[in-house]
């Protein structure tokens, strides 16, 4: 698992670097991160491609969830993240449900949620540095299994999930009907249990 808080210097398709500063985001981080998340809204061409929280949501995830945010030098907010781990107290937030898991299966399972990258901050692989985190801390806190939803729409996101082996489970209607993608990853598989002979 990669160990927080860390800085690093990521570099651009243009071959511009940037560095940022990763840490875990607390309940001081409301603020910017709704901040961030009206930005984001309000520069996307098509609302569907993104589902928001409200504010007590968000605070609920910086309460309870693993989340990480991402800082610049000059302190803006480049980027966001969520993690639902199976053991979070509130674990309705789980996307297992949408797969009928019973509660030994969820909490197993980790949901990895919103993820965040501010306009002129994106190209430098911030999502894809995310989860990397996250599945990091899933697998520390015991998950075997790891899903979420983009947007079909999203070739992005999309494809930072592809690269790393998550393959798509479901398609539905989430968020009050918007289209998405629901993609499984396993971490790793439990041994099968060999046979009892006796």
């Amino acid at each position: 698992m990669i160990q927080l808080p860390f800085d690093i210097e990521l570099m651009n398709g243009k071959g511009v670097p940037k560095k940022f500063h990763i840490r875990r985001a607390t309940p001081d981080d409301l603020d910017a991160v709704m901040n961030l998340q009206q930005t984001i809204v309000d520069a996307l061409p098509n609302k569907d491609v993104y589902a928001t929280y409200n504010r007590e949501e968000s605070l609920d995830a910086l309460e309870t969830d693993y989340c990480y945010i991402a800082t610049t030098e000059d302190g803006d907010v480049a980027g966001y993240s969520v993690l639902i781990a199976g053991t979070t107290p509130v674990v309705e937030k789980n996307y297992g449900h949408y797969f009928d898991y019973d509660e030994e299966h969820l909490s197993r399972t980790a949901s990895l949620d919103l993820t965040m990258v501010a306009p002129p901050y994106r190209g430098h692989g911030l999502q894809r540095l995310f989860n990397k985190i996250r599945i990091g801390q899933a697998i520390e806190l015991g998950a075997t299994e790891g899903l979420t939803s983009i947007a079909p729409s999203n070739p992005y996101s999309y494809n930072n999930f592809l690269i790393m082996n998550f393959h798509i489970a479901d398609r539905r209607k989430l968020y009050g009907g918007k289209d998405r993608y629901l993609l499984r990853k396993e971490f790793f598989k439990e041994p099968e249990k060999k046979p009892d002979l006796l």
